[in-house]
């Protein structure tokens, strides 16, 4: 990135207070991907930063790049949403704040991922509106295949059988599904059904306005959390 000042859309990923004035951020920006900067004086500021560098504010945000720093200059932000309705409940707080912190986790500074910045933003919305588990499992899926770790979830690794009736195995070190034939001496597997594979595998492709209106039962959330946690642990 060039020496100058930039403006971007952004979602503060994590905010903290730094020296007796100042707060250092990471947010996510649709232009430049993840960025971190410094905030001068915003913990003074009642004009320029109050109430807009919170984690979770979707913001437009004014920042100067100084190519001798690794944190950008927040010169200016206002808000374009603060999810003021998330906010007031604990669990969809939290499940908000999950969805931040695996956005930090599985991008990389500097690395523009447009798709990224809007399946958040659209996410962030569904849970406002009340989306229940099934839309973390969606964001889930939807970051590993745009942060370029989406697992193999159509058929047998090995073999290719696509396991039409009969039980899958998903293994992460191995990145994907197996079939039972060729399941033997691989440890850590986790059973799986063709129909949460299924839906996976096809809830990367779709967009988020669409998955919300898809209500899967609790066989799938039951399996998908399990196969996901266990895959981004691994990652």
């Amino acid at each position: 990135m060039k020496r100058g000042t930039y403006r971007a859309r952004a979602v503060v990923l994590n905010s903290i207070d730094y020296g007796e004035s100042d707060r250092i951020l990471t947010f996510y920006t649709l232009e430049k991907g993840k960025l971190s900067g410094i905030a001068k004086g915003a913990r003074r500021s009642r004009k320029r930063f109050v109430g807009n560098l919170d984690p979770l504010s979707h913001i437009n945000i004014i920042y100067f790049h100084n190519d001798k720093s690794d944190l950008v200059r927040i010169e200016d932000a206002s808000l374009i949403d603060a999810f003021s309705i998330l906010k007031t409940d604990i669990e969809r707080l939290t499940d908000g704040c999950y969805l931040l912190e695996l956005t930090s986790e599985l991008t990389r500074e500097g690395q523009p991922l447009p798709a990224a910045y809007h399946s958040l933003v659209a996410f962030l919305k569904l849970l406002e509106a009340g989306a229940g588990d099934e839309a973390l499992r969606f964001f889930e899926i939807k970051l590993l295949d745009q942060s370029g770790y989406l697992p193999h979830l159509t058929g047998c690794l090995s073999c290719r059988t696509t396991g039409e009736g009969e039980r899958l195995y998903f293994s992460s070190a191995k990145g994907g599904l197996v079939c039972r034939a060729c399941s033997s001496g691989i440890t850590g597997l986790i059973p799986v059904s063709p129909a949460t594979a299924a839906l996976l595998a096809m809830a990367a492709r779709l967009e988020p306005e669409k998955l919300g209106r898809l209500k899967p039962g609790p066989a799938f959330l039951d399996e998908s959390e399990r196969l996901l946690y266990d895959f981004i642990k691994f990652q």
